[in-house]
């Protein structure tokens, strides 16, 4: 099943445009679909928060309460697996939405037919699309429970105390079981999956890394982990091999 956010502040034009012709692109391309609406930004952040996004992802650009730009940014910081699609008036928009990693631009007055082909093409290459997810026993002062993450949502593993956390963009959690024991169990495995140990205890996912400095290292959400003198060198050349990677 694939599941869809529709995010415009205008419910008529979801409600007679968009969610029309994405249940005929729906059925056209023989995909099972949930499709969620919503005309605030706000209450779409909240899901993604409490790990109820969505797998594509429509939003209007301008929007009162939260700009669809500024909606994107943030829920990229919460989920960076999602296929993102823009639908706005102006068309002079699409340059600046670059760098939101979009999978389509849609002006309104786009027509119907070429609006359904957009949504069709964009589900099939959704369904070649397979994030990674793991699956993560966890514990708090409720007891324990299960969380099901994409490993491109992880932005660090740290050790305090002799406790191991998993930390997303905007919450940590408490690991037990296998994943709950040692660091160095997570080292091992994590290091083949895109991620570097920065300093000892802690292991970044290297998709994240905004900025390296002298004694910490930046992350995408603007939170920073210590970085130790020993692994600079090995950090900037993983980073400069990730780089490569992506646009070679």
């Amino acid at each position: 099943m694939i599941k869809f956010a529709l995010c415009d502040d205008n419910a008529d034009y979801i409600e007679n445009i968009l969610k029309p012709v994405l249940l005929s692109a729906v059925a056209k391309s023989g995909v099972v679909a949930e499709i969620n609406t919503y005309t605030d930004g706000n209450v779409l952040i909240e899901d993604f928060e409490k790990l109820s996004g969505s797998d594509i992802v429509i939003l209007d650009i301008d929007m009162p309460k939260i700009n669809g730009k500024e909606l994107a940014g943030r829920l990229r910081v919460l989920d960076s697996s999602f296929f993102l699609l823009f639908v706005t008036s102006y068309k002079s928009e699409i340059y600046s939405t670059i760098p939101y990693r979009i999978n389509a631009f849609l002006p309104k007055d786009m027509d119907k037919a070429e609006m359904e082909r957009e949504f069709q093409r964009v589900i099939g290459e959704f369904q070649k699309f397979k994030p990674d997810y793991e699956l993560f026993e966890t514990e708090d002062n409720d007891g324990r429970s299960a969380i099901r993450i994409a490993i491109d949502d992880i932005f660090y593993f740290s050790c305090v105390n002799r406790k191991i956390y998993l930390n997303t963009g905007s919450k940590q959690y408490r690991l037990c079981g296998s994943y709950g024991k040692r660091i160095s169990g997570i080292t091992e495995k994590y290091l083949e999956k895109g991620f570097v140990e920065v300093c000892r205890g802690y292991v970044v996912n290297i998709s994240k890394i905004k900025s390296v400095n002298r004694f910490d290292v930046e992350l995408d959400n603007g939170e920073t982990v210590p970085l130790s003198r020993r692994k600079t060198k090995e950090l900037l050349e993983k980073i400069t091999d990730y780089i490569v990677s992506k646009v070679g």
